[in-house]
């Protein structure tokens, strides 16, 4: 089974759809630490006039210092879903797909979430049904893991790879100089790297920006496009541990 484990992130780019299709088994990793000014909480769409990237973020009610990831909660006041249906204005007189993808967002931020986490999460995976992404998504705190001691930032994907059996753990590619393969071929488990592609495409400007939000690639290149962007990726195996 191959398994990769990832923070819920708010309207992700490109690749961490990519990772998701490369495994069987994907967790978001919802134990973690708050940080404010992270992809948690915010992520870039395009401002065509301006040529150049701005940020969406959902409302908060202001976490306490050190809070974690599932204690964030939303605000009660929904208008900055209608701030973020707003700012994708800048697409609908110029992105092909403008009105298929603002279906679906609109699908998307029609229920009512209490925490940052469980939106993150619920949204990555309507977005994943649309792109016919079908996997086992769960999260972290689903389970009861138990450790000796918390493991290190470059150990929780081991170890929950080694506790729920899996024989690959696919890992982002930031990862890949920190995280030995070592552990994992003690325990008969290969390490791989997502090597993501993000190419080319018409965003409508002279120079592309790479990275943006998954919304940016849906309103450009729509639905059944995207379900081939996703699928352009390799993966690269670390081994000998190194």
């Amino acid at each position: 089974m191959k398994l990769a484990v990832m923070q819920p992130y708010f309207f992700p780019y490109l690749g961490y759809f990519q990772l998701i299709h490369s495994v069987e088994h994907f967790m978001f990793f919802d134990d973690v630490q708050y940080l404010r000014k992270s992809w948690m909480s915010r992520n870039r769409l395009l401002s065509i006039e301006k040529k150049a990237p701005f940020y969406i973020r959902p409302e908060l009610i202001k976490p306490p210092y050190q809070t974690l990831l599932p204690e964030v909660k939303l605000s009660t006041d929904e208008r900055w879903k209608l701030k973020l249906l707003e700012q994708t204005n800048t697409y609908k007189n110029i992105a092909p797909f403008y009105d298929e993808v603002r279906m679906l967002l609109e699908k998307i931020l029609t229920p009512k979430y209490t925490f940052l986490s469980e939106f993150n999460i619920q949204s990555t995976i309507a977005i994943c049904d649309a792109l016919t992404l079908t996997k086992k998504f769960d999260k972290y705190s689903d389970y009861e893991f138990w450790f000796n001691e918390k493991p290190g930032p470059a150990e929780w994907g081991y170890f929950i790879a080694k506790e729920l059996s899996a024989s690959q753990y696919i890992n982002a590619p930031g990862g890949e100089e920190f995280i030995t393969s070592k552990p994992f071929q003690k325990a008969g488990i290969e390490l791989g790297f997502i090597q993501p592609n993000l190419s080319f495409y018409d965003q409508s400007i002279e120079n592309f920006i790479p990275g943006l939000s998954i919304l940016d690639v849906l309103f450009f290149n729509g639905i059944k496009n995207t379900e081939r962007l996703v699928k352009q990726y390799h993966l690269k195996w670390k081994r000998d541990g190194l």
